[in-house]
């Protein structure tokens, strides 16, 4: 069972959690105190998220992992209580990952959720039940978190993570993503490739229930995300339009993608 603990002070949270650590091609969970208002997306844990981190969450993991997220999954009660205004799926078990907020204390390993389309993560979430979302991620540690969820408790989830105030643009690298703005808003005509605007939207707030807000997501996640996508290991996006997009990708452009939606601010529901 995932127990969390934190204490306030001097403007941070320190927190119990539990942690995704890569290590020669293994997964696995190790328990560690974080201060979350000091975790920042750092090069040593985006480099995990690149091709290398794609091949790091394989089977050989799954059990590894499964072995603490099944354990997590099973006690959450079939009621979803309130703690406050709190769901208590969120108050167990998601905020060890992506944070009370929906910001991941976790930093790049694990997306933000924060602003979120509540229409979006019911898709996700029920996609990782049905396992219809099946990368090597959502293997290893989502089909045990969201096993046991019931439908209430999945909007309960996505209604209170989507309330919450969205992550804010941080700019990694200008250069990198000066040139993922222009694959972001113009597409790369020689490669068909269109423009990722077209979807997710000038300032990358998203369509729900499809497409997500990406402004201000987590660089490494989406250079994950986009590489799943790009070996056919993500397979829940409609139509394969993200599958026909990632593979046209070079890996450069993957990480000027990434960088550039990083930068964008999150802005509110919209």
């Amino acid at each position: 069972m995932v127990r969390l603990s934190y204490t306030k002070g001097l403007g941070a949270i320190r927190a119990a959690v539990p942690i995704v650590l890569v290590s020669m091609g293994t997964v696995f969970f190790a328990m560690t105190e974080c201060a979350a208002a000091t975790v920042h997306d750092n090069k040593q844990v985006a480099a995990t998220a690149s091709s290398a981190g794609v091949a790091a969450a394989t089977a050989s993991s799954t059990a590894v992992v499964t072995a603490v997220t099944h354990s997590a999954a099973s006690a959450q009660t079939t009621a979803d209580t309130q703690t406050g205004n709190i769901p208590q799926s969120v108050s167990s078990t998601c905020m060890a990952c992506h944070g009370m907020t929906g910001i991941s204390p976790q930093g790049a390993m694990f997306p933000d959720l924060a602003g979120q389309w509540a229409p979006y993560l019911v898709k996700q979430l029920d996609n990782f039940r049905s396992h219809t979302r099946a990368d090597p991620m959502a293997k290893a540690i989502m089909w045990g978190m969201a096993a046991s969820l019931t439908p209430a408790q999945v909007q309960h989830v996505a209604d209170y993570y989507s309330k919450q105030v969205p992550a804010k643009g941080k700019m990694v690298n200008q250069k990198l993503a000066a040139a993922g703005k222009k694959i972001f808003e113009g597409g790369i005509s020689n490669k068909q490739v269109p423009a990722c605007m077209a979807c997710h939207g000038p300032t990358g707030l998203g369509d729900p229930p499809l497409f997500p807000r990406l402004a201000g997501q987590r660089q490494a996640y989406v250079v994950l995300q986009l590489n799943y996508f790009k070996k056919g290991l993500r397979t829940n996006d409609p139509h394969a339009i993200m599958r026909y997009v990632a593979s046209r990708l070079s890996e450069a452009q993957i990480t000027e993608l990434a960088t550039y939606v990083r930068s964008l601010p999150g802005g509110a529901n919209e």
